[in-house]
């Protein structure tokens, strides 16, 4: 695959989702989709997608049972990413200060690697206008562009998949 030019390549660490990171999780959602996604979206949509206050209880019962990914770079924490037990990448997030840097194209490794020694055939992920091209670039393809009700707001976004086998 062709490196985008305009991506620093960084070293980080990616190591499994424990309950005591949570807290720095949900303040990189929130910063990441209010800043980040900006572009795509109004801020009502912002904020519906990322409220200001999580829900806490849904977010640890889906991490808990999702396989779940962090990464630090000297400790400070710059991304997630999480995959469900039906191969879907249900999250990767990189923090607001650490894009393009190869920091999603790590944690997304992390997600291939299990899914392939899970024996998972496909992947699947309902991608945003603004994750849409990294899926892409890594061999995702549309296989539905809907809107999509969240919280009572209206989104676009993009059921894609990745054959692996």
């Amino acid at each position: 695959m062709m490196q985008d030019k305009s991506e620093v390549m960084v070293e980080c660490t990616i190591v499994d989702y424990s309950e005591s990171m949570l807290t720095g999780m949900m303040q990189l959602f929130y910063d990441t989709v209010h800043v980040v996604c900006a572009r795509d979206y109004n801020d009502k949509q912002l904020e519906r997608w990322a409220p200001h206050v999580p829900d806490i209880v849904s977010w640890k019962q889906r991490l808990n049972n999702n396989l779940c990914k962090v990464a630090f770079i000297n400790e400070v924490l710059v991304g997630f990413a999480e995959l469900t037990e039906d191969a879907h990448v249900d999250t990767l997030y990189v923090h607001k200060d650490y894009q393009r840097q190869g920091i999603a194209r790590e944690l997304y490794n992390e997600l291939l690697h299990l899914a392939i020694n899970h024996q998972m055939e496909q992947l699947t992920t309902e991608a945003s206008i603004t994750a849409k091209p990294f899926f892409e670039s890594r061999g995702f393809t549309v296989t539905h562009i809907k809107t999509r009700l969240y919280n009572g707001k209206e989104f676009i976004n993009y059921e894609m998949q990745k054959q692996l086998s």
